[in-house]
């Protein structure tokens, strides 16, 4: 499956605050769309590994437990090269920005969310895919 088809898609949540995490989830889960939800970093990094075929894209907070989600994003870049990543955060230091987007990371998305960007942001990114 491509980002892009008209098959159903999953979208790994990666996010340790598990009120956040279930509330995503309600939000995109739908009939085209289903939601894998990650606690932490090593939690990513072994659904990811199991389910890589089937994952679209992959909402990535970076403030973790367990591995950052720095560290989870070059595993999965490491298992996958064209892995698609949009990495969440209330803050990202522009220097780690810069090499993040250098590795391949087209796409960032603060937080607090904003519904309309994070809704906005996952519709064009299955739809077209991860390049920019």
């Amino acid at each position: 499956m491509q980002p892009g088809d008209n098959h159903s898609r999953t979208i790994l949540v990666v996010e340790d605050e598990r009120l956040m995490r279930r509330l995503l989830e309600r939000i995109l889960c739908t009939d085209e769309t289903s939601v894998l939800l990650a606690a932490d970093g090593q939690e990513a990094v072994d659904i990811y590994r199991d389910h890589k075929l089937e994952i679209s894209v992959v909402l990535l907070d970076l403030g973790l437990p367990k591995l950052s989600g720095w560290e989870v994003f070059k595993n999965l870049k490491e298992q996958n090269p064209d892995v698609c990543v949009i990495v969440a955060s209330g803050y990202l230091d522009p220097d780690l920005k810069s090499r993040m987007h250098d590795a391949g990371v087209q796409y960032f998305i603060e937080k607090p969310y904003k519904l309309n960007d994070l809704l906005s942001t996952l519709h064009g990114v299955i739809k077209h895919g991860c390049e920019p």
